[in-house]
């Protein structure tokens, strides 16, 4: 049997980080009594930072919207979308 002495040893991965718990729909939607944005009846979650641009995907992150906000949201940030008056036109950070 021969020894490989040349080989280095594995390196060994860091431990993972801990997720955070996952958020519960239910609870989400009862936190909020309607729509974050325009106080109508909630349907769906939203992420506030969208996940594409960088938001996490946690309970601090999530509100609860209508499906008509929502869409018009889409990816946009909170504040490029208020900009558009809410509309689903292309984001302004994007240009």
């Amino acid at each position: 049997m021969t020894r490989h002495r040349g080989r280095p040893a594995p390196a060994r991965r860091p431990p993972r980080r801990r997720r955070p718990p996952p958020y519960n729909r239910a609870e989400v939607l009862a936190r909020w009594s309607g729509c974050a944005y325009c106080d109508g009846p909630a349907e769906e979650l939203d992420h506030v930072l969208p996940l594409s641009r960088g938001g996490r995907d946690v309970a601090t992150n999530v509100v609860a919207a209508c499906r008509s906000c929502n869409a018009s949201k889409y990816t946009h940030t909170l504040a490029c979308w208020a900009l558009n008056e809410g509309s689903a036109a292309p984001c302004a950070c994007d240009s």
